[in-house]
């Protein structure tokens, strides 16, 4: 039996801490957070600014309390006390970015269920993208292409459904196909958050799925300079990580402030319990730059990232023939195995991704913070794939997206009613190097010019929370691709709308119901209309929906627009000891877009399966649920778990590339000293289950027009479920003023092998076997 210090005699647990959040104008503030720093008890204040924690141990605790538009503070209290204490929240001269304050102030109203990466969190995956980082949110779940691709997947919903943020601009480059990974360094975040709900009329078609805001840390003048530096070793494959970032003000002009920021890494091939992951080597290097004014009721933002990745993709996935494709499926090995190396050879991507900011705002009088904001992209992404000869040095696909946006928006608040307006443009072209490659492009050029208008309100009574928005979108597309060698100009022209209705109610001060309803309508994006040829990045030839037995089709009337009509309920529970968030979602798509094998071809490259972009009526629904339970100072308790049932109504068959279900337990234990602070250790089991409603099998050398018959298949049988053991310790050391931050964390302790359903490359090989990672962090931040 194991007693914890908190329940000895004469420390009882009976210390009660009572209080009341306003505002520096002595307004009360509804739904701010209020955090024990070293227990993580949260809890959010009622209507009237009042919070309570109970049945506390400690002699002494800091509360770090944060809300929106505000100075977070952090205070240091001595138990017991016997008065309610006021804390006094001073208004934010900085404010985030125009659309993530905007992702801020949706987490606490009535429609969405969110959930968030902090910088806590984050600081325990550095070294992983984007994607693998976010599967961390119950109901996220990632589509892999090998160990170092992953792209996001909310509800069962990725690509073109999935908006991105990247520093409040919309992110372009990850709609080209089903495997473009978004292409964001992860240490630029102080936070990142999800938004599961149907959260259309902000940000239009492309949130279908929900929205994935990257936050990055507000700029503060100092006069000091502050930053971080951050070293990590991954063991697995031999990879390093290093970054850093540096800020402060401007002494000359006190209103400015500064930032840069860098990180790199490098690694070799992964490998799995039993054997190399043969040419899968990454490298990366990042840059970004911010530059700030803030005075009075206006200010401004420039912002400059450079993102440059090289990946490796697993060369055992380009086969032969027809019999070594099969073979190479059937097999528990992959058929070409060499040694470790840090060589990055074909098939592999370099990628290149630039983005220039440019925001200004001012706080109008009666009326509201107006805020103009541009972003403009590039993206250029290359694919080599094995040639002969000179041919191997030049890429197979060389694509170059230009993307600039303008969004204007209006935000108001006056007393129990707020809300906001706005306007936004877009204008894309993509272009393929086609002298370059001396191959057909995978993805046709492209023109695109699009619009958007959207209004959307806010109203709180008593114990309810009320929200409506409503969002109109045009677009016009002009194509050019190739039909016989006859060029092809196909236009388009699109209109599609958005909407959606939203309640809370909170029911007490630590219960509270959510319900959204949304209604929104997607076009299908070039990639999905058009896509033509052999996609090295997934090892698989795509085409698209127009292509109809080798002849594409320019009419207008066969594009059907995807029509998504969901609903989610969420519970959630927040007190001191206990935090509990359960949602269920209900999705009905008519003309779902998805991508189906339906054969497999030879060319002078490689056998490879081949996959085709299919409409059809689907249905969605499920469930995710987080527990977070306290037993005392020391030992936490969390739970994690999602559930997802897809259908194609059409057929009444399954769907592919739907997430199997998922639950995970974890306890941490706080273990402080004197000299050590806040040393946590944690162990997690996460789960994943079989896929039983995965597709029928039918393998390359059965596949025949009798066994298909129209219906959905795979090429291979959904893996086995599988158990994982996840550990990891942390600490920290006060050096002077400043922390030290020491990790180390293992994953897949026990060496499991096993293959993940959500990865496309599990045709030919494992998982990657036990992984160590140690981090070390370094923080002289000065606010």
């Amino acid at each position: 039996m194991i007693l914890s210090s908190d329940l000895l005699p004469g420390q009882p647990c009976n210390k009660r801490i009572e209080g009341e959040i306003l505002s520096d104008e002595g307004k009360f503030l509804p739904q701010a957070t209020v955090k024990i720093v070293n227990t993580e008890q949260t809890v959010l204040t009622a209507d009237d600014g009042s919070f309570i924690f109970d049945h506390l141990c400690q002699d002494r605790v800091q509360i770090l309390v944060s809300y929106v538009g505000f100075s977070n503070i952090t205070i240091t209290l001595d138990l017991p006390i016997k008065r309610k204490i006021n804390i006094i929240l001073q208004r934010a001269q900085k404010v985030l970015d125009d659309v993530i304050v905007e992702g801020e102030q949706l987490r606490r109203g009535a429609s969405q269920t969110s959930a968030i990466l902090s910088r806590e969190d984050l600081a325990g995956l550095h070294g992983k993208p984007l994607g693998e980082s976010l599967k961390e949110i119950p109901g996220v779940n990632a589509l892999q292409t090998g160990p170092a691709i992953f792209k996001p997947v909310i509800h069962g919903l990725h690509s073109q459904r999935i908006m991105v943020l990247n520093n409040g601009i919309r992110q372009e480059g990850q709609q080209w196909g089903v495997e473009h990974a978004p292409e964001i360094d992860p240490f630029i975040a102080s936070e990142i958050e999800v938004v599961k709900g149907s959260e259309t009329v902000r940000y239009g078609s492309d949130a279908i799925g929900g929205v994935i805001i990257v936050n990055p840390p507000a700029l503060h003048p100092t006069e000091k300079i502050g930053g971080e530096f951050n070293v990590g070793l991954v063991s697995n494959n031999r990879m390093g990580v290093f970054s850093g970032m540096m800020e402060g003000g401007i002494k000359p002009w006190r209103h400015c402030s500064w930032r840069v920021q860098g990180s790199f890494k490098k690694g070799g091939d992964y490998h799995t319990p039993d054997y190399n992951l043969s040419n899968t080597g990454i490298e990366e290097y990042n840059f970004s730059a911010a530059l700030g004014f803030e005075h009075d009721h206006h200010g401004g933002e420039i912002y400059i990232s450079s993102f440059n990745t090289a990946i490796g993709i697993l060369r055992a996935a380009h086969t032969g023939n027809n019999e070594d494709l099969q073979r190479s499926i059937v097999s528990e090995r992959p058929w070409y195995i060499k040694d470790f190396t840090y060589d990055i050879n074909n098939p592999r991507q370099n990628i290149r991704h630039y983005l220039v900011k440019v925001k200004a705002y001012e706080q109008i009088r009666n009326l509201g913070r107006l805020n103009i904001q541009y972003g403009g992209q590039f993206n250029q992404r290359e694919e080599f794939d094995i040639r002969r000869g000179d041919n191997n040095t030049r890429p197979a696909l060389s694509l170059g997206l230009f993307s600039n946006v303008v969004d204007v928006t209006l935000d108001h608040e006056k007393g129990h009613h707020s809300g906001s307006i706005g306007i936004n443009g877009t204008l894309k072209s993509n272009k393929n190097d086609t002298q370059e490659t001396g191959i057909v492009a995978l993805i046709p050029d492209y023109n695109q010019l699009a619009s958007g208008i959207f209004v959307f309100e806010k109203l709180k009574f008593n114990k309810w929370v009320l929200e409506a928005g409503g969002r109109y979108d045009y677009q016009h597309l002009l194509v050019k691709t190739f039909q016989n060698r006859t060029l092809l100009k196909p236009e388009f022209n699109f209109h599609y709308f958005s909407g959606n209705l939203g309640a809370t109610y909170n029911w007490t001060p630590s219960w509270r119901i959510i319900v959204n309803a949304g209604y929104s309508t997607r076009p299908p994006h070039v990639s999905e209309l058009y896509s033509e040829g052999l996609h090295h990045g997934t090892a698989s030839i795509e085409e698209g929906l127009m292509l109809k037995e080798g002849v594409k089709i320019t009419d207008h009337s066969h594009v059907k627009e995807e029509i998504s009509k969901k609903i989610i309920g969420t519970l959630q529970h927040t007190k001191e000891n206990l935090s509990l968030d359960f949602s269920l979602y209900y999705n009905d798509i008519d003309n779902y877009v998805y991508l189906r094998p339906y054969e497999t071809r030879l060319t002078n490259r490689g056998n490879f399966p081949a996959f085709q972009y299919r409409q059809n009526n689907a249905v969605l629904t499920g469930s995710d649920v987080s527990l977070k339970y306290t037993f005392s100072e020391k030992i936490t308790y969390k739970l994690k778990g999602s559930y997802l049932y897809a259908k194609d109504r059409d057929n009444d068959d399954v769907l592919p590339f739907i997430p199997p279900a998922q639950i995970e337990n974890g306890v941490s234990f706080n273990v402080n000293s004197n000299r050590i602070k806040d040393l946590i250790i944690s162990v997690n089991l996460p789960y994943t289950f079989k896929q039983i409603r995965a597709p029928k099998v039918v393998y390359p050398l059965d596949l025949d027009s009798e066994t298909v018959q129209g219906k959905n298949f795979d090429f291979a049988p959904a893996p086995a479920g599988y158990l994982l053991v996840n550990a990891s310790v942390s600490f920290k050391i006060p050096v002077k003023e400043n922390t030290l931050t020491f990790s180390l964390s293992t994953e897949n302790v026990f060496n499991e092998v096993y293959r993940n359903y959500m990865n496309r490359l599990r045709y030919y090989s494992d998982e990657i076997g036990r992984n160590f990672s140690l981090r070390l962090s370094y923080n002289f931040l000065q606010h």
